[in-house]
């Protein structure tokens, strides 16, 4: 059985072989070109066809492709850049909010502490010298500002 098998094939493989068909091309009476399998009595010239060539389609398509892939890769890494940097940008204002805000309270309470004391500034031997009015004044109004620069932007 195996040994019939093997000679059907290999007489199927030769058969594809002499299938390939021939074309001849003649011209008519009137001057007419006709393409067929047979030849036409008297003027027929046989045509040699060969295997198609590969398409350069085909190469150029998988260079496209490549190039496609590339440029991608090259999308996604600038959006993973992207994403990075707001990130890092979020980090970055939620710090600056946290020190505005502790910059805020610190100088509420220095605000407040000096609406409700006497104000005075430390000397090297460890005694006090009081502030007058007017430096009282000038003070509050320093303190007044910081306020207004941390808590009022």
């Amino acid at each position: 059985m195996s040994m019939r098998f093997s000679v059907l094939a290999m007489a199927g493989v030769l058969a594809v072989g002499s299938i390939q068909a021939e074309v001849y091309r003649w011209v008519d009476e009137r001057g007419k070109v006709h393409f067929s399998d047979q030849p036409k009595s008297g003027g027929a010239q046989r045509l040699e066809l060969s295997e198609p060539e590969p398409s350069p389609g085909g190469i150029n398509q998988q260079q496209l492709d490549a190039e496609r892939r590339i440029q991608q890769e090259r999308m996604l890494d600038a959006y993973r850049e992207e994403r990075e940097a707001r990130a890092q940008q979020r980090q970055q204002a939620a710090a600056e909010e946290r020190q505005r805000s502790q910059n805020c309270a610190y100088a509420r309470n220095r605000l407040r502490e000096y609406g409700n004391a006497r104000l005075y500034q430390p000397l090297e031997d460890g005694g006090r010298r009081y502030l007058d009015n007017a430096e009282r004044q000038r003070e509050i109004e320093r303190a007044e500002a910081a306020v207004q620069r941390w808590c009022d932007s």
